[in-house]
């Protein structure tokens, strides 16, 4: 029953939280339309004009993707933290967190040949072992984006983090973002992809309905993620027994 009550008054503080945030700083709502042109720039820019670059193309782009979550993680950071959103923080953000967010990615990278080789090796069994690494490592570091913005921490210990505030908050975390995942996704039929660039290979055709549906989703996704970032605060930096006590003081 604490569990239930927790949960319940947990994200009845967050949503006070994240409607004085998004009152006072709502220009963020705005943020999912500017990083998904950001993105998309990026690709066109990318992929046709230095296509003739080899194996320096996944350097560039890998860089240029880190600058651009670098910046969006920035401009969460300082609403989330210091609830202040200034337009100049999407400039500065592009090289704030970019070590972080590299060294997350290339870990990525360094697990995906890991499994691609162990494809190979175990032949049938593969694909049903990756997609379960998968689905696990979509639950499992689910809050990473919080996790490189808020914690002091490198890459790698940031990950792992994850992994510790997951078993101590996934009932908290996992319910709240699980609804907004269902409503995100029937909202806008899918065009926002997941990880930590949710705009990244954004597509929707040009038809009036898709455009709205994308407007909303994006809105809605901003919000979202003000959201996470208060709870994910909240539950960083306290535990269920610390609440309690809290509460009744």
């Amino acid at each position: 029953m604490n569990v239930i009550s927790d949960i319940l008054l947990v994200n009845k503080e967050i949503l006070s939280k994240s409607k004085n945030t998004l009152t006072r700083n709502p220009e963020v709502l705005l943020m999912g339309v500017v990083y998904s042109i950001l993105s998309l720039v990026a690709g066109i820019v990318v992929f046709n004009l230095l296509s003739g670059l080899g194996f320096l193309l996944g350097i560039i782009y890998a860089l240029i993707e880190s600058a651009i979550i670098s910046s969006y993680l920035f401009v969460l950071h300082n609403v989330v933290v210091y609830n202040r959103f200034r337009w100049k923080d999407i400039k500065y953000g592009f090289t704030y967190f970019i070590r972080k967010v590299y060294g997350v990615l290339f870990i990525f990278y360094l697990v995906n040949l890991v499994l691609n080789l162990l494809s190979s090796i175990i032949g049938t069994f593969a694909v049903a072992i990756i997609l379960i690494i998968g689905i696990a490592a979509l639950v499992v570091l689910n809050p990473l984006p919080e996790s490189l913005y808020i914690k002091e921490r490198d890459s790698l210990q940031t990950i792992l983090y994850c992994i510790e505030f997951m078993k101590e908050n996934w009932l908290n975390w996992i319910l709240p973002n699980g609804l907004f995942m269902i409503i995100l996704y029937f909202v806008t039929g899918g065009i926002f992809n997941g990880g930590l660039n949710p705009f990244r290979g954004l597509s929707f055709s040009s038809s009036i309905l898709s455009i709205i549906m994308y407007l909303l989703g994006s809105v809605f996704l901003s919000a979202v993620m003000i959201y996470r970032g208060h709870l994910f605060k909240l539950l960083s930096t306290t535990t269920l027994r610390k609440r309690m006590f809290m509460r009744k003081l």
